[in-house]
Formats: C-alpha cells, sequence, structure tokens
C-alpha cells in the first residue's frame, strides 16, 4: 500500500519529464522570450540596429534561462540551430544587414513556434 504514492510520483515525473514541449508556452509567457523575438524583429525591418540588438541579447538572456527545460525533450540538434543562429544574427545586426538578420530573425521564431512538435 506504501508504494502506491510513490508509484504515483514516478508517474507524474516520467510524464513531465517526457513532454516538456506541451510546457513551452507558460515557459515562453514567464520568460518574455517570444516578445524578445519580437521586439528584435520589429528593429530589424525599421533598421533601427541598436534596439535590434538590444532586443537580441534580452532573446538570449531569456533563451538561456528556458533552454535547461527544453533540453530534457527536445532534440539538442534544435537547441544547437538556434544559438548558432542567435550568433549569426548578432554578426548581420552589427553589420546592418538587413535581409540576412530578417531571415534568420524568422527563420527562430518558426524554429521557437514548432519546437512543440519536434
Amino acid at each position: 500500500m506504501k508504494r502506491q504514492p510513490l508509484l504515483y510520483a514516478l508517474i507524474v515525473l516520467s510524464v513531465l519529464l517526457c513532454c516538456c514541449a506541451p510546457l513551452r508556452r507558460p515557459i515562453d509567457i514567464r520568460s518574455g522570450f517570444s516578445a524578445h523575438l519580437r521586439a528584435t524583429e520589429e528593429g530589424i525591418r525599421s533598421q533601427d540596429w541598436d534596439r535590434a540588438i538590444e532586443s537580441l541579447e534580452a532573446s538570449v538572456a531569456a533563451w538561456k534561462g528556458i533552454k535547461p527545460y527544453l533540453q530534457l525533450d527536445i532534440d539538442h540538434d534544435y537547441i544547437n540551430d538556434i544559438e548558432a543562429s542567435f550568433v549569426l544574427l548578432g554578426g548581420y545586426l552589427e553589420s546592418g544587414e538587413k535581409a540576412h538578420s530578417l531571415a534568420l530573425i524568422l527563420l527562430i521564431q518558426d524554429t521557437w513556434e514548432n519546437i512543440g512538435s519536434m
């Protein structure tokens, strides 16, 4: 009889560890990650490079906070892709390359929106 609470606790823990992707929305709301990405996109579209760089830095900081939760369930390649895109985007923003910057921020946003299905 005393093993049942332990069994239930193990089942709940297993479910949480195996399905972190559906928790993306609450994590996103708490961290503001999507909002920072949108602000970066707006800075790029208006060619306000200083604003875009600041927003990118905020995005990276938010990403560092949510990354540990995602690593439990998401293929590490997707995490590496997002981080590599951040590095590339930083270079494009510093050089003021609108087309490349816009393409990368849209790619990051798309990956983030679909990360639960990956």
